[in-house]
């Protein structure tokens, strides 16, 4: 309890079980998050699940323009306060997962501007958020997020590595990926069973023809559909690969006995290319 009643004030609203509430409350993590963030006066920033406002208190003041995501109508209470003395300043109320991120950087980003992201993410929907947002066609420029550790390690991890998985392909596909740095459960209440980390995501050129994009990641999560069975064995179980399997490998030059997780990204992204250049007029 003591430690409890150093990092939360009084006044604030209590966090709420059902949208998976975790909220940071040391200053210092919290500052060491805006220096890591470096926010410039000219920059737009959109910072998800914002709480009653200790880190958005830190940025806004900062930026050109600052919008603030929160789904809980008490936090938001406290987040107009916090955001009160900066005109630039905008809460948007609402789930993230449901909201027209297209149309809102449309109504808010000029024509040379970048979107910058950050958020504390809930941990049960952490994966779904980063998700959505690297597939997003807007211009972004980087994203910051603080997830569970667990979450952060398979994100960034390298092939032949037990995290490495379908949302790491997924992931570093799109985007060059960082872990920052680790935060303790004991600068969250309520304190979390788990450590959380900070990761980056910067957006990159994805060099795949838009209409392969979709065969990318069917082919990925179908190869680690069945992570015990090696590469053949698995795409040959999907209902899409299984009938082509052997062919796409072989053209594709890539050896069916290697498991999902010992290919690099770019050996998905060239079996990708491969099944779109080679085996289109079989799905026509």
């Amino acid at each position: 309890m003591g430690a409890y009643l150093r990092l939360v004030k009084s006044n604030e609203p209590a966090p709420k079980k059902r949208f998976g509430q975790h909220f940071l409350r040391d200053t210092g993590v919290m500052d060491r998050i805006v220096r890591c963030l470096d926010p410039a006066p000219d920059d737009v920033f959109l910072e998800i699940g914002a709480g009653p406002g200790p880190l958005s208190s830190r940025l806004a003041p900062k930026v050109a323009r600052f919008l603030a995501v929160e789904i809980d109508s008490d936090c938001i209470l406290y987040l107009k306060k916090a955001l009160e003395p900066f005109p630039s300043a905008i809460i948007i109320p609402g789930d993230i997962l449901q909201l027209d991120l297209t149309a809102l950087a449309a109504r808010h980003l000029k024509p040379d501007q970048q979107l910058r992201i950050a958020g504390n993410l809930p941990y049960n929907i952490a994966t779904a958020i980063i998700e959505k947002l690297i597939h997003l066609a807007l211009p972004i420029r980087d994203m910051f997020f603080m997830v569970q550790l667990e979450v952060a390690q398979r994100i960034a991890a390298q092939p032949g590595s037990r995290q490495y998985g379908f949302l790491s392909v997924e992931c570093q596909h799109r985007c060059d990926v960082q872990m920052a740095f680790k935060v303790s459960p004991a600068c969250f209440v309520p304190r979390p069973r788990v450590s959380s980390a900070m990761i980056s995501f910067r957006p990159k050129p994805v060099d795949l023809d838009p209409a392969c994009e979709s065969d990318f990641s069917a082919i990925a999560k179908a190869a680690f559909s069945y992570r015990r069975k090696t590469l053949a064995n698995s795409l040959a179980r999907d209902p899409v690969f299984g009938s082509i399997s052997p062919a796409l490998l072989r053209r594709a030059g890539i050896d069916g006995s290697r498991r999902a997780e010992q290919l690099s990204v770019r050996e998905y992204e060239h079996l990708a290319r491969t099944y779109y250049n080679v085996f289109y007029s079989s799905r026509l």
